[in-house]
């Protein structure tokens, strides 16, 4: 099977925005949009929930860090990461070799569920200095 036509079978529209790198949107329960993006390289297939949170403001760098350093180790299958430009992205990765749809779509699964549970409360600690989370 190709990328879309793992797309397709979970329902999920997408475009190619780039060769071998592909764009899905998907949606939490407050209606916030977040963009999924898959690249396929030689050996790999990886995706990236980017951006999860808004820019942190100055003030809340540091403990949002934190924040995202205790949660990857409680993460299965994703990770918490930060770019070049300070965004906080969600990733996962598949190895291509023997790649089945039950994979691909365990790892959409766990990085929707991840963003749903998380991307409300990380963004709070981006933008509001002082803030203390619940969850956290």
């Amino acid at each position: 099977m190709t990328i879309p036509e793992f797309f397709e079978r979970y329902e999920w529209s997408v475009e190619e925005v780039e060769p071998g790198i592909w764009r899905a949107v998907f949606a939490d329960e407050r209606d916030e949009e977040y963009d999924l993006f898959v690249a396929q390289t030689d050996a790999w297939l990886h995706f990236a929930v980017s951006p999860l949170t808004p820019r942190p403001k100055a003030e809340c760098v540091s403990p949002l860090h934190e924040i995202l350093l205790r949660l990857n180790q409680s993460l299965r299958l994703a990770r918490l990461a930060l770019d070049d430009e300070g965004d906080v992205a969600l990733l996962a990765d598949l190895p291509l070799d023997d790649l089945r749809y039950a994979h691909f779509a365990a790892a959409l699964d766990a990085l929707t569920g991840c963003t749903r549970q998380l991307a409300g409360e990380l963004s709070r600690l981006a933008t509001q200095p002082g803030y203390h989370s619940p969850l956290f």
